[in-house]
């Protein structure tokens, strides 16, 4: 499981992921790595602004990147390897 070491790289790291990042982080993994905001929020609960919040901090931190056009409607979410 590449993503665990990752997030434990992470917080050695001190690079904190809190636990709404965590299960982000986990649905992606479950999901096979790429999502819609949209789709994560379905999936995780959360709402569509708190999934968008934590993507970019997400993407910010380098634990996953953004593929797609960014302009585009059905732009996916994937767990960096």
């Amino acid at each position: 499981m590449q993503i665990w070491n990752f997030i434990k790289r992470m917080v050695k790291e001190k690079k904190e992921l809190n636990p709404k990042m965590r299960e982000i982080i986990r649905i992606l993994h479950k999901k096979g790595g790429a999502m819609t905001p949209n789709q994560i929020a379905e999936e995780t609960g959360f709402s569509y602004v708190t999934v968008t919040k934590y993507l970019r901090d997400l993407l910010d931190k380098g634990v996953i990147i953004e593929h797609g056009n960014t302009k585009e409607k059905n732009k996916q979410t994937k767990n960096k390897k």
